[in-house]
């Protein structure tokens, strides 16, 4: 973790993604977020992009947008810089066809 942690640290941007289960980020994302907590003062001045995907629609998905928006509220100077939001997918790859997918590769070309 400590390699992770250093890579936050260092990073101009940061993207947080996750596929949403009954309303919430997977574990491994909140195991993350949780894990930054001996250095996550030093993790300051980050462009910050939201991905979550989501059989269900958006309104399915905004819980998870919050409590990441939550996390990147704790580092200082860091703003939200969009929100991409993947719905009806469910199976492996289905993301890969919508637009969501679209938007995440414009959104990394501009970054």
């Amino acid at each position: 973790m400590a390699g992770i942690l250093e890579k936050m640290v260092e990073a101009d941007v940061l993207v947080l993604a996750t596929p949403v289960y009954f309303y919430s980020m997977n574990g491994q994302l909140k195991t993350l977020i949780d894990r930054t907590l001996p250095r996550y003062t030093e993790i300051r001045e980050k462009e910050v992009w939201l991905i979550a995907t989501a059989a269900a629609g958006r309104g399915a998905m905004e819980r998870t947008i919050d409590s990441m928006r939550g996390f990147t509220d704790c580092l200082p100077g860091s703003q939200v810089k969009g929100v991409i939001y993947g719905s009806g997918v469910y199976q492996k790859g289905e993301v890969l066809e919508t637009r969501a997918a679209q938007e995440a590769y414009q959104a990394g070309k501009r970054a």
